[in-house]
């Protein structure tokens, strides 16, 4: 991988602003990794561009590591994450899906992990899916119906990716096998090396006469509904696995797993922190003095009553146990708590200033007293 002062802006490998949305990223990288993907584009660099489209992709696509590369750029990223960690959890099936070769020719081991040694079976690529919650809904959890697009056999070719009265037709580099072996001898020792055949990408087979429906992938685009289940408590950061729900394996392997991502949108008067949830109250200055009872807006709109002491002072924190979120995975929810804010008046009627001058003179006539 290039160093840091070798790499491209992120940005400007994806050719977009750095205000842009997480469709418009969306839509930048299919549009370049579909250009330059190695099964598509056989430039020499094409591997390497598609690396780097990747990389920028899944830097700028998180959150977090989007924030930290546009405060500190290159540097703060590669001091916090490594190359693989750039890539671990971001599931490029978004956009493949299978639909091209096997990646691990191009990202290296990362991809090639769950293969196991002498064997060709490899689980299907896993999708992932981003799902927007409000904070009521995160709380209640329940079923949601989602839609998802996903990869199956194309029924025109039966998945063989020719054109129909045609077949694939052996690799002559490898042999069929989708590998190329390299041995080397030296000092009493055999050493074998394997590596993916780099003109059928691992295959074993070529397709001279691609079908015209799935362009020789052997796969088509499907829509799918299902039902998931959200568990109540849920927060950003966690993943709803639906096991065998992601896309299928060329080599017959099991298919992969749908990655559902919540994101809990924010509340206009609440704010999550963990299971707890904060909310502001606002009171003159002689409620604050006196005390007085209030009534807030809790989850889902529970109206809560709410005793404030007299001589609350601004920034103080009231608990309401248990108004919280519900705790995820376990028993109980979290507190509520109201946040005193202590309104300054600024248009004062001249009662009202006689009054407060007044008050003035006599606290000025305690402090004198008590001095």
């Amino acid at each position: 991988m290039a160093t840091t002062e070798q790499k491209r802006d992120y940005y400007e490998v994806l050719g977009i602003d750095r205000s842009a949305t997480r469709d418009q990223l969306k839509q930048a990288y299919r549009q370049l990794a579909l250009k330059y993907h190695p099964d598509r584009n056989k430039a020499p660099d094409a591997a390497a561009r598609f690396r780097e489209i990747a990389e920028a992709y899944a830097v700028l696509y998180d959150d977090t590591k989007r924030r930290e590369y546009d405060a500190t750029g290159h540097a703060g990223v590669s001091q916090r994450w490594t190359a693989e960690d750039l890539v671990r959890d971001f599931q490029f099936g978004d956009f493949f899906g299978g639909r091209f070769s096997d990646l691990s020719g191009i990202f290296g081991d990362f991809f090639s992990q769950r293969t196991r040694p002498g064997s060709r079976v490899v689980r299907g690529v896993d999708l992932r899916y981003d799902l927007d919650l409000t904070l009521e809904e995160a709380a209640r959890g329940g079923e949601r119906e989602i839609q998802i697009t996903r990869s199956e056999k194309c029924s025109f070719c039966s998945g063989s990716g020719a054109k129909p009265g045609t077949r694939p037709t052996p690799c002559g580099e490898c042999g069929g096998t989708g590998q190329k072996q390299q041995v080397q001898t030296g000092k009493g020792i055999r050493m074998v090396t394997l590596s993916t055949c780099p003109r059928c990408q691992g295959r074993g087979q070529l397709i001279e006469s691609p079908c015209q429906i799935c362009l020789g992938t052997g796969y088509q685009f499907v829509p799918h509904s299902l039902k998931v289940r959200i568990p109540h408590g849920v927060d950003d950061g966690m993943v709803i696995r639906l096991a065998g729900q992601g896309e299928p394996n060329a080599n017959g392997g099991p298919p992969g797993d749908l990655l559902i991502r919540p994101h809990v949108q924010s509340h206009p008067s609440l704010q999550r922190h963990g299971d707890d949830l904060y909310t502001t109250t606002t009171i003159t200055f002689p409620e604050a003095a006196l005390g007085t009872k209030d009534y807030i807006q809790g989850l889902g709109g529970e109206s809560l009553r709410v005793t404030i002491p007299s001589g609350a002072q601004s920034g103080a924190s009231l608990r309401l146990p248990g108004k919280g979120m519900p705790r995820f995975g376990a028993k109980g929810k979290g507190d509520l708590f109201v946040i005193v804010e202590v309104r300054t008046p600024t248009d004062l009627t001249a009662r009202q200033r006689e009054l407060l001058e007044e008050f003035a003179k006599l606290e000025a006539k305690r402090a004198k007293a008590r001095a």
